[in-house]
């Protein structure tokens, strides 16, 4: 035998390989932009969410041009979210009605009216109306987003481009961070008000979900969305995974959807479970807290030469670099081990936090030698939370329901979020006046460390796995996973009894 020509072949195929997977990553630029434009609703809420960080402090100097107490600080903080509880329960009913593509595109007009509100706003009842109004948008974005990513994306790149909307979000902080400081009140809302025109624009050339399209029997057109998404000319491959689909929406789409479905299978008893727990877990470790009050955690947080604001930007950019590692090792490493090093590590870091905050404020013991301490323990846990806590639980509730309750499911959820996001805001600046900045960062560490093992005994890999078969896992199916001519991965289930 030859072995040259053996190595010789090898090395031919795997540059073929090479070469064949950047045609196939290239055919995708379309899913990638798809995802990538719907996720800007994320980046809007970002925007949002963290513009009272270098705004609030300048609205509460003495000769502020909208004069608003601390008082009314916090609430135009937390009523954000009040508007996230409101919407997403109609449109995880019109999701199936009217669509996932359309309901996006509305959520962009409440985002580009409320920043016309705070640009011509005179009072804080004025921004706590934005605020209010913004949520709307959130909240629609919160509900609609996760399930259209999830239904464009083929299996193998779901998760990154499921994590996407964090990182989205991220980007929005940085932007109000990096701005904020620097610019006037009015210069920072015009320059806001650009994200939402520029998506508007954008996702009116994105196709609707496939998924959606089969729902209503536009089988044509579904051919037509799936071919352009995943950048493909062969139409039996496109037709053998529209009968995919169709075979799974068949199953899932025998019964209307209604609230009590959600509990009416295992699966969807366990995918609700554990949609909820994620959330807690998310919301009452601290980050949003954290984030709409960043400036104002660094002035109680000693250890650097920064001022407050800039402190607060060096945190969002090593927060959106960690957003982007996430996205490399969520379809390699898996969901379960990023969830599991994001909650230990939130929860270590929030401890060591709390400890240097009551030696500091509660002891005589000198503490000058370890002021870099805080600010390492916050860059950890911004990190760590945007490892893997951060991103998955909204990436996570677009896998794991069927499609008849897909839309009631994300719309709990994502008043869940905004309920959880007004309490945690609003609570905050009281439990750090009234019982200490220790207990508060006490507190979230517990919430983390329960985390911990909830996301051990509970939350199971979705990691390469189909949203169907997704679905039958948290049935009880048992996978026999196969190869096919294509390389891709089917699976023939049998439910355990």
């Amino acid at each position: 035998m030859n072995f040259n020509n053996v190595r010789v072949t090898n090395r031919t195929e795997q540059t073929g390989s090479k070469e064949m997977l950047k045609i196939v990553q290239w055919r995708r630029a379309l899913q990638y932009a798809a995802a990538f434009t719907a996720a800007l609703t994320f980046l809007m809420a970002g925007t949002f969410a963290s513009w009272t960080s270098p705004t609030l402090p300048k609205l509460e100097e003495v000769h502020s041009h909208i004069p608003i107490t601390r008082d009314q600080g916090s609430w135009i903080v937390s009523l954000l979210g009040v508007g996230g509880i409101l919407a997403p329960l109609p449109a995880g009913y019109l999701v199936n009605k009217y669509g996932r593509r359309p309901l996006l595109i509305f959520s962009a007009l409440p985002f580009l009216l409320a920043w016309l509100l705070i640009i011509f706003a005179r009072s804080a009842v004025d921004l706590m109306v934005s605020r209010t109004v913004c949520g709307l948008g959130a909240g629609i974005a919160f509900a609609v987003c996760p399930i259209y990513l999830g239904e464009i994306a083929e299996d193998s790149v779901r998760g990154i481009l499921g994590t996407l909307m964090q990182l989205m979000m991220n980007l929005g902080s940085m932007f109000e961070y990096s701005l904020g400081p620097y610019v006037s009140y009015t210069t920072l809302g015009v320059l806001s008000s650009v994200f939402p025109v520029v998506f508007l624009v954008l996702m009116f050339f994105m196709p609707e979900s496939p998924y959606f399209l089969l729902m209503q029997d536009r089988r044509d057109e579904a051919e037509i969305a799936l071919m352009r998404l995943r950048g493909q000319t062969d139409r039996q491959h496109i037709q053998e995974e529209l009968a995919r689909i169709q075979n799974v929406l068949a199953e899932q789409m025998k019964e209307e959807s209604r609230p009590r479905d959600l509990i009416a299978t295992r699966g969807t008893r366990r995918a609700l479970v554990i949609m909820i727990g994620l959330i807690l877990i998310q919301q009452f470790g601290g980050i949003m807290a954290i984030l709409s009050n960043a400036q104002d955690v660094f002035e109680i947080t000693p250890g650097s030469s920064l001022s407050s604001s800039e402190c607060a930007i060096v945190v969002g950019g090593i927060q959106t670099l960690a957003s982007i590692s996430t996205s490399s090792l969520v379809d390699r490493l898996g969901r379960r081990p990023l969830l599991l090093t994001s909650t230990f590590g939130c929860a270590a870091s929030l401890v060591v936090m709390g400890a240097y905050q009551y030696i500091h404020l509660k002891t005589d013991m000198d503490t000058a030698a370890y002021d870099w301490l805080p600010l390492l323990c916050l860059v950890v846990f911004l990190v760590t939370y945007s490892l893997g806590i951060g991103p998955l639980p909204i990436a996570m509730m677009g896998e794991m329901f069927p499609s008849n309750v897909k839309g009631v499911a994300l719309s709990i959820g994502a008043m869940l979020l905004s309920f959880c996001f007004v309490l945690v805001t609003k609570l905050y600046q009281v439990a750090v006046d009234g019982l200490g900045a220790y207990f508060t960062f006490w507190f979230f560490a517990g919430v983390s460390t329960v985390g911990i093992f909830f996301v051990f005994f509970l939350v199971p890999e979705t990691k390469g796995k189909s949203l169907g078969n997704i679905v039958l896992e948290l049935n009880g199916a048992k996978p026999e996973k196969h190869v096919g001519r294509t390389g891709d991965q089917q699976s023939v289930f049998t439910i355990s009894t």
